[in-house]
């Protein structure tokens, strides 16, 4: 009983602002996994399937159409097509969800980390 003694008289969360900040900050990252898991999740189960026109992607992903890309720009030009090609499928359709999701677990265990180093630093 001692101890709940202590934490009425000042100890604790109550009297500590390093405990009450990093408390805050956990809660926020809470709300962070939660809202952000929520739209994640509507916007996969949602979003309509892609719509592909076959002749154009054909097209895109040719050996003509990179032979001439690397022809005119260099590898250079294949390399940032092909990494603007990948960035692209990352916001779009369900894989936008996907990528929401991912960004709201690293959001929130950042902020996580952030809060539990403010509550045990004195």
């Amino acid at each position: 009983m001692p101890d709940l003694q202590a934490a009425d008289a000042g100890g604790g969360i109550r009297g500590d602002p390093a405990a009450q900040e990093g408390a805050a900050v956990k809660i926020a990252s809470v709300l962070v996994l939660v809202i952000g898991l929520s739209v994640a999740a509507g916007i996969y189960f949602f979003a309509p399937e892609p719509d592909v026109n076959a002749a154009m992607y054909e097209m895109s992903v040719s050996k003509q159409y990179a032979r001439t890309l690397q022809r005119l720009g260099g590898r250079q030009a294949v390399l940032f097509d092909d990494i603007q090609r990948w960035l692209a499928a990352r916001f779009e359709g369900k894989q936008l969800g996907v990528t929401i999701g991912w960004l709201a677990v690293g959001a929130a265990g950042v902020l996580y980390v952030i809060g539990r180093a403010r509550a045990t630093r004195r």
